[in-house]
């Protein structure tokens, strides 16, 4: 196989409930070749076994190599990233899912969101920043992608010169039911409408939830194909239309629509045409936007109805209703007092600011008093 036909290679990191969704859309195509890292052999083994007999049973042989390491080891994992050379990095994993807490009992998890994501950006940070200086330290040029809270961890890392490419999910999950109901609004065809969106995870999380909210920070622009002059409707039919007709399953089944967006991000990267998607964090970004993919470039895409300097102040005051007040310079972050006097209210944690190096021990305080909430709410359930 020559260079210009070989497969691209696809390492995975984190072998986890995402990791296997995005294995379970793109292995049966067999178009990469795929490696996933995780810290737990057995677990690791068992996953990719798991993908590769289940493609064998479509009559479709995919070899999916498992490799063991851990993300807080730092030098393993760059010499893994040497040996290894992938063309894209993606990484799954979280020291705790942001579904993790949607296992609780009804009303606590609906007490316990109302702190919104901000609080728990420790989780999220501490591993992708290892995975990145891994990747710093190891000298290879690869893209990177990022799945644990970009939205907020991909501008964080960019103050550092660590920023991964591009992250997956979030506004891309709301794209879909967004078409659909412009689509049934305007009696079109969901093919034929085209949406550009620009709005942070709170907007994505909420909406599907409890339709528009009511202090809304985002910018969505559409156009329906053959029709220039297309009707402008009321933005509360839309996305009331998302939350009442549209709405779907969500915690761990709902991960397959967040895999589905990583899917068109792994794939938008190697296209050989443009690909429009919607990511979070592109280019350190915050928030998410509408990006252009093309042969491994990344375009995010701004126009005069939306410029760049409009689309990031939306996204940062959406990122503060999200529990994160300021992101600054040094990577540092000032928490929303709000959100956390929530998270104080009823786990016993509050913090006002966290540096990047605090993140690891900010992790684990946090794990622990999450840990003695949930035995507590579930003994009494």
């Amino acid at each position: 196989m020559s260079p210009s036909t070989r497969k691209k290679k696809l390492l995975l990191v984190g072998a986890g409930n995402l990791c296997l969704q995005i294995l379970k859309l793109l292995a049966p195509k067999n178009a990469f070749e795929f490696v996933v890292l995780g810290r737990n052999e057995d677990a690791t083994v068992r996953l990719c076994n798991l993908v590769a007999l289940s493609c064998a049973q479509l009559e479709q042989f995919v070899a999916i190599r498992p490799v063991v390491a851990d993300l807080t080891d730092i030098d393993r994992v760059a010499q893994v990233l040497r040996d290894e050379a992938p063309d894209i990095l993606v990484n799954c994993a979280s020291l705790q899912s942001w579904r993790v807490i949607t296992a609780l009992p009804k009303r606590s998890f609906e007490q316990l969101d109302q702190a919104q994501f901000g609080p728990w950006l420790p989780m999220h940070l501490t591993l992708m920043h290892n995975l990145m200086r891994a990747v710093k330290a190891s000298g290879i040029v690869t893209r990177t992608v990022n799945a644990a809270f970009p939205d907020a961890v991909n501008p964080i890392l960019a103050r550092v010169g660590l920023a991964p490419d591009i992250g997956v999910g979030n506004v891309a999950n709301l794209i879909p039911a967004v078409r659909f109901s412009i689509a049934r609004l305007l009696e079109c065809c969901p093919a034929d409408v085209q949406v550009r969106l620009y709005a942070q995870h709170y907007f994505s999380h909420y909406v599907p939830r409890a339709g528009l909210p009511p202090r809304a920070n985002y910018r969505l622009l559409y156009e329906v194909r053959d029709q220039p002059n297309v009707a402008r409707l009321p933005a509360e039919a839309i996305f009331s239309a998302v939350r009442s007709e549209f709405r779907r399953r969500g915690g761990v089944d709902g991960q397959f629509l967040t895999a589905c967006s990583a899917v068109t991000v792994i794939e938008g990267l190697f296209s050989s045409t443009p690909v429009l998607v919607h990511a979070p964090g592109p280019l350190g970004l915050p928030g998410g936007y509408p990006v252009w993919l093309h042969e491994g470039r990344i375009e995010v895409q701004f126009s005069n109805a939306c410029p760049q300097d409009d689309a990031v102040r939306i996204n940062t005051i959406c990122q503060s209703q999200d529990g994160i007040d300021e992101i600054h310079c040094d990577g540092s972050v000032t928490f929303n007092p709000q959100c956390m006097a929530v998270m104080q209210a009823m786990l016993g944690y509050s913090k006002k600011n966290m540096s990047i190096e605090q993140s690891a021990e900010f992790a684990r305080e946090l794990a622990s008093k999450y840990a003695a909430f949930k035995a507590l709410n579930l003994a009494g359930a």
